[in-house]
């Protein structure tokens, strides 16, 4: 009667160290290395054990498991034994039934949920413990290692443990439970795609490019600064092709002050600092920093002029549009009747399929929203007006304004879809 008192204790205790073991899986496994440092960097108590066996996970999971093999080992002998005991061959499968019952609801299910619910804190409160075992198991835990490798198992992987795309849904998330709003939604996405932007993408085109040639004087030059709104303009010699320089309003009105009449814009200017447009905004940010100039002109393949880049430009992918007082807002679309869209021709084709929900054909001859229209008319449009029909006729873009041969912007008409049978 006492040894079945002893061995029904002794089953007991082993459910509850499955439980243990089973809800301390699921809290240390799940609780992230990040977290884990915020946790220490708070100083809470348990925090150092916790990231000890964390920077160890392969050890911490062979801990858990043998821990919890053991003990679900014993139970099912202590059950069997006493139900043979009582009720002779038939106990083997009455005891496997009920082993199984208990321990998948007491030893499984019942402890992971609860972990799930109160990770942070529970891990916290059983790190110390899981650790002291590691250090018991340690002999085992070495076997483990070294033969464990020779079935393929524990080979070190080259996969991150956190993936940019793990980290936007946890933006997502964020943006779902309300503790991100969408501004920060928005520029924490601009810095994870940050590295992936290219100088051609954020560039001021060439024919945008406000340039002096380097024979100007400098009354010429501060009136086109003051018509321009700029602080730094390029300075080409000859052709717009051949940069030579850049000049700093600052610099002409120094030279101005200092009267010194016989100077030319050659003697103020600064060397100008060359980048291909394949370069990447990440590594043109540092250049410049390192160089400490404020812009950058941008060269193609073939080593011709094809815009600037600024600084601006580059921290305008990450805060968005910075206005001054030279700056006209004006969005880049305009919804001005129903179904009817004013753009601006330098918007790239994949933006406006994004801020329209609209599905414009993309190629590799073109980028724009003008360079699509270049490209279906088959010419450089001859005058405002001129329109060309896309996917299938269901939209219409519009040459609304042309500055020279360039076109400024453009009109998208979405038609309504016709109903069968009707003309």
């Amino acid at each position: 009667m006492i040894q079945d008192v002893i061995e029904i204790l002794l089953f007991v205790l082993c459910v509850l160290l499955s439980a243990f073991f089973s809800s301390s899986e699921v809290a240390l496994i799940s609780i992230t290395r990040a977290k884990t440092r915020t946790l220490v960097n708070d100083g809470k108590p348990g925090s150092k054990a916790l990231a000890a066996l964390k920077e160890k996970p392969d050890r911490l999971l062979i801990t858990i498991l043998i821990g919890n093999n053991i003990v679900n080992i014993a139970a099912a002998s202590i059950a069997t034994a006493v139900a043979i005991r009582i009720f002779g061959d038939v106990g083997i499968g009455i005891a496997t039934g009920l082993v199984v019952i208990i321990l998948l609801v007491f030893g499984e299910i019942g402890p992971k949920i609860y972990a799930t619910r109160a990770s942070d804190s529970f891990a916290l409160a059983i790190a110390p413990v899981i650790l002291f075992l590691s250090h018991i198991f340690t002999p085992l835990i070495w076997l483990i290692e070294r033969v464990s490798p020779r079935f393929g198992i524990g080979k070190e992987t080259i996969e991150p443990s956190v993936t940019e795309e793990e980290i936007k849904e946890w933006i997502d998330v964020g943006k779902e439970e309300g503790t991100i709003e969408q501004a920060e939604q928005d520029m924490l996405y601009s810095v994870l795609e940050f590295a992936d932007t290219t100088a051609r993408e954020i560039m001021t085109p060439r024919v945008d490019v406000v340039a002096m040639e380097d024979t100007v004087s400098f009354e010429e030059a501060i009136r086109v600064f003051n018509e321009s709104g700029f602080s730094r303009i390029p300075i080409y010699h000859d052709q717009i092709d051949n940069i030579t320089g850049i000049l700093n309003v600052k610099d002409v009105f120094s030279a101005m002050v200092k009267h010194r009449k016989d100077s030319t814009i050659k003697e103020v200017m600064y060397d100008p600092m060359f980048v291909p447009e394949t370069k990447k905004i990440d590594d043109l940010l540092k250049e410049l920093q390192v160089h400490r100039v404020q812009m950058a002109i941008v060269l193609d393949e073939y080593s011709s002029f094809v815009g600037i880049v600024t600084v601006e430009n580059i921290l305008e992918e990450i805060v968005g549009d910075i206005m001054d007082e030279y700056d006209k807002e004006e969005p880049d679309v305009q919804n001005i009747s129903e179904g009817v869209y004013v753009v601006d021709a330098q918007m790239w084709v994949e933006d406006i399929n994004e801020q329209m929900e609209i599905n414009l054909p993309v190629d590799e001859s073109y980028e724009t929203i003008g360079g699509l229209i270049i490209d279906r008319l088959g010419h450089i449009p001859l005058h405002p007006g001129e329109k060309v029909e896309v996917n299938e006729g269901k939209i219409t873009l519009v040459v609304m304004q042309m500055h020279g041969r360039r076109i400024v912007k453009a009109k998208i008409v979405k038609h309504p879809p016709t109903v069968n049978g009707n003309s």
